[in-house]
């Protein structure tokens, strides 16, 4: 990340931080009585809230043990809200089979018990305020609604959240840690303030992830301490309209951590989609120049951000069915640069001095100029698409919706979006004005540099294909580590996609020769691959060069066989922090990845998934004997066994490592 955007982003995350420490007005006094008790499909999550001295408490158990202990609920709003009159509490069940565009799934069931309690102002505008909660099998979730026709003025602000979280004694968490991997772990108790996403393991194994769900109208709430394992839920200052509704407070549930990945509870608490036909949204892996700048070839080329360039990734891309290239900046002309124009393709060189990348003029031969429109036309003959990098200034300084139209005209697949320079409630609402309009003209959109957390919203607009809401590899100047990944997937993964960046094959010493890897990464090769399957995302985005893959062509050939849109989804093993195995199916075909940290281990994959009376081949990707993240990052081996339901396979992993299996049926 630029270094002027990280003091920018720094100073914007802590003017929030103030804002949401601010002491929290008072909640309304609930007059009458009011109770619901909410029991999820299968009995393993209930929900009670009932009035208790003015005030609507709530409290979860889960397992007929508790969970979430007796605290209250409520919201304050500017103008301030009288004491509620309690009009009505209503049940309800709802059943319905969701399809879904893309994602870990092809449909689940959105099965829960809902409950809506309606309270009025006794005095004064006489507005009514809906607390609306959701119980799954998963978890539970709770927001707050303010109808059309409930007397609500034009404009007012949420100012308060009344809603406190006690959890059990013996907690350990994980939270989000922005473009670091996820931190933790730490005993809940200790915790002044908890990150969102957050994710919980209790001492009898359970599991809960702390997220905002369907972020649309206010900004994310947050989190802080305000007694023995017990949290206060702030607001920020997000002005609303009526029939305006908050971001659900939710709790994914889960007796492991695998169960809080395999959960489709986040994506459901959405609106339906929004785009119609969307069936122009195809997932799949994306090759990308930035990383892959500077790295020199054996018959001596130097990739660079150039025409020259851009058409061997898209060369290599047709034969081994990746779908897209992403163009990073300075296509148009100096990122920073307000008079750069988002639809005019760059008039300079970009050369390598050292490793720093400077302007240089062209020759006045130039033989091959940046041509982006061209070069999109080129791909389009091959069958892949190109992403386009653009930012904040352009966005600012030039007619953004022209800008996508242009794009959409030239057959540009999707815009990567740098650096969106709001915070709050504003960046809230660029976002969805960025996605919509993105959905207007056919474009994917994929978010970098601290976005809004993902929260269902694919659902919504399935084109927001995913985001860097992570630790991006090489990104930030810095690598993050076999560990750092087996955190980060048990946390921020669990509010949705994610851009990581995996997939790097030239592991020996990248950061020598290519200005943009910052640090060499601690992994192993193969590990590579397993963190490109596991960590989920509409389009995976590929660092290297086609002649790193090229050189493992036998390993890659895991990678292009990946979808990256699944018919079901299994974690087979999961330890916050130490490893984890996901296993998805694409039709008849499995693909198993696992993924260690910097402790070698063997975890027994039973294949008791596979369709009974079937013959499997599975082609095992896996690290050498003497693999390790440290020393020997390249070595690996692959071996094809044949294998049936029920059998066992043995998932050994170096230091660091990881290991891939394929299973096709035999024919």
């Amino acid at each position: 990340m630029r270094l002027h955007a990280i003091l920018t982003m720094t100073l914007l995350l802590f003017a929030a931080q103030l804002v949401a420490a601010k002491p929290q007005a008072a909640a309304p006094k609930i007059i009458g009585q009011a109770k619901a008790t909410l029991t999820s499909p299968k009995s393993i999550t209930k929900l009670e809230i009932a009035t208790a001295d003015g005030a609507l408490t709530y409290r979860v158990t889960r397992n007929n043990k508790p969970l979430l202990a007796k605290q209250p609920l409520g919201i304050q709003t500017t103008p301030a809200l009288g004491e509620l009159n309690v009009v009505k509490v209503t049940t309800a069940t709802k059943n319905e089979r969701v399809k879904t565009a893309w994602g870990k799934v092809a449909a689940y069931d959105n099965h829960y018990g809902m409950a809506m309690i309606t309270l009025k102002e006794a005095a004064g505008l006489k507005r009514t305020l809906c607390i609306v909660a959701r119980v799954y099998d998963s978890g539970v979730a709770i927001r707050y609604e303010f109808p059309k026709d409930g007397n609500w003025p034009e404009s007012f602000t949420l100012a308060s959240d009344a809603m406190k979280i006690q959890f059990p004694t013996g907690g350990v968490a994980w939270c989000y840690n922005g473009e670091s991997a996820a931190s933790g772990p730490f005993k809940i108790k200790n915790a002044k303030a908890l990150n969102l996403p957050t994710t919980i393991r209790f001492e009898d194994g359970r599991h809960v992830c702390l997220l905002n769900a369907a972020i649309f109208k206010a900004a994310p709430f947050s989190v802080r301490k305000s007694g023995e394992n017990t949290f206060q839920i702030h607001t920020s200052n997000s002005k609303l309209a009526p029939g305006d509704v908050t971001n659900w407070r939710t709790f994914v549930m889960g007796d492991s951590a695998g169960d809080l990945l395999t959960s489709n509870m986040v994506h459901s608490l959405n609106p339906p989609c929004a785009i119609g036909d969307a069936s122009w949204i195809e997932p799949g892996l994306s090759l990308w120049d930035w990383r892959a700048w500077g790295a020199e070839t054996k018959n001596g080329f130097t990739y660079g951000l150039d025409m020259a360039s851009w058409k061997r990734f898209i060369d290599f891309a047709a034969k081994h069915n990746v779908k897209y290239l992403l163009l990073d900046a300075n296509w148009y002309g100096p990122e920073g640069n307000r008079k750069s124009n988002p639809v005019t393709s760059r008039d300079f060189i970009l050369a390598k001095q050292g490793n720093k990348m400077i302007h240089q003029k062209p020759p006045a031969d130039w033989k091959d100029p940046i041509d982006v429109p061209a070069l999109i036309q080129y791909a389009k003959t091959k069958n892949v698409g190109i992403i386009l990098y653009i930012n904040s200034v352009a966005r600012g300084a030039w007619d953004f919706e022209k800008t996508l139209a242009t794009y959409q005209t030239w057959g540009a697949a999707g815009i990567k979006y740098g650096f969106l320079k709001s915070s709050g409630q504003k960046k809230v609402k660029d976002t969805r004005e960025i996605v919509a309009l993105c959905a207007k003209y056919k474009l994917l959109c994929n978010f970098h540099d601290k976005p809004i957390a993902p929260s269902g919203d694919r659902r919504t607009y399935p084109n927001y294909i995913t985001r860097e809401f992570c630790h991006a590899q090489s990104d930030a100047k810095r690598a993050f580590t076999p560990g750092g990944f087996c955190r980060t997937v048990f946390v921020n993964m669990v509010a949705g996609p994610l851009d990581m960046n995996n997939g790097m094959f030239e592991l020996n010493n990248p950061a020598k020769t290519r200005p943009r890897v910052f640090r060499n990464i601690n992994t192993t090769v193969v590990a590579e691959c397993a963190r490109v399957m596991i960590t989920f995302s509409g389009v995976a985005i590929l660092p290297d060069c086609p002649e790193a893959y090229m050189a493992k062509a036998d390993l890659f050939a895991f990678l292009s066989a990946l979808p990256m849109t699944w018919d079901e989804t299994k974690i087979l093993h999961g330890r916050i922090g130490e490893y984890i195995t996901t296993a998805r199916r694409s039709g008849k075909q499995w693909f198993i990845a696992s993924a260690n940290n910097e402790t070698g281990r063997t975890l027994k994959l039973k294949l008791d998934f596979l369709d009974p009376g079937v013959t499997y081949t599975a082609k095992l990707y896996e690290d050498a004997d003497d693999t390790d993240f440290k020393t020997n990052r390249e070595a690996y081996r692959i071996r094809t066994i044949t294998v049936k339901r029920g059998d066992t396979i043995d998932a050994v992993m170096a230091n660091g490592g990881g290991h891939c299996i394929h299973i096709t049926p035999k024919k």
